[in-house]
């Protein structure tokens, strides 16, 4: 056997051990099969946890034992932590300076950044409230219409919530603005990366709404018991269509079992802003 070959199957032999997983069991077979997974999380920053309660959506559960966060927050805090370059056994914490603003007011990854000064979040509670209001002791924005001035944001955290926008793309162009030169959007939506275009499933004609196939709701902290329209899948389509935005934008498909990550499906996106060139302030816009 090639000494390479021979290296790589004891590497994966180890991150089993670590992970407490048999030899040849994928972590998602041990997971599913209602065993937890060991690691570190990346959204906490937490050692020696215990990632447990995945489901056949491996995206939306497998709670950290720490903080409670689930598949798709540790993958956004991945993506953030790279960025920052922070390393994973250290607090999800902004540097001095970086203004984030993240469009949910819940959740461990919410929880995490609270604490740091430049952060900024927001709920949606409606057409008829002002961008920038407060209702219920938390900020209202619509990411069609941002009450951000221009170029002020260093970051934007977006985390399955374009889908739930009539025009995503016109909501692109609002984050685009606000971001400052070098910014970055992360973020996750439903991808299906064999599909060329999006799957409009509905849109917003003269004020009223046009379903352009069966209506599909997704479950919305805010409004638990109505749920939240799906107005978009998204494809390939996304891509260029950043790119004509302005966008430079980059598909990471996170797979990290050791800080809990999992499934073929872990899609995050990072677009970023061009540089206006040196002199800006912040590593993570260098």
């Amino acid at each position: 056997m090639p000494l390479a070959l021979a290296a790589a199957g004891w590497i994966a032999r180890l991150q089993h051990w670590r992970l407490g997983i048999p030899h040849g069991v994928t972590p998602e077979e041990w997971a599913l099969a209602g065993n937890p997974i060991k690691g570190t999380c990346p959204v906490c920053g937490t050692a020696g946890v215990r990632f447990s309660g995945f489901t056949e959506n491996l995206r939306e559960s497998g709670a950290c034992s720490q903080c409670g966060a689930a598949n798709r927050q540790r993958q956004m805090a991945f993506a953030l932590r790279k960025k920052l370059r922070l390393a994973t056994r250290r607090p999800l914490a902004l540097p001095a300076g970086c203004r984030l603003y993240n469009a949910e007011i819940s959740g461990a990854l919410h929880a995490a950044l609270a604490p740091s000064p430049g952060y900024v979040c927001s709920g949606y509670w409606g057409d008829e409230v002002a961008p920038g209001s407060t209702v219920n002791g938390s900020r209202h924005e619509d990411l069609e219409h941002l009450s951000f001035a221009d170029g002020t944001l260093d970051f934007i955290l977006t985390s399955d919530v374009l889908e739930h926008v009539s025009d995503a793309y016109r909501a692109h162009g609002e984050i685009f603005r606000a971001l400052r030169p070098g910014g970055w959007h992360i973020f996750t939506v439903p991808f299906i990366p064999q599909m060329p275009n999006d799957d409009v499933r509905a849109l917003r004609r003269d004020g009223e709404i046009e379903y352009l196939a069966e209506a599909l709701y997704h479950g919305d902290p805010l409004r638990p018991t109505q749920g939240i329209l799906v107005w978009r899948i998204f494809g390939r389509e996304m891509l260029s269509r950043l790119e004509q935005t302005g966008f430079s934008t980059a598909t990471m498909q996170v797979r990290t079992p050791d800080q809990g990550i999992l499934g073929d499906n872990a899609f995050v996106f990072t677009a970023r802003k061009p540089p206006a060139g040196r002199g800006r302030r912040g590593r993570w816009l260098s």
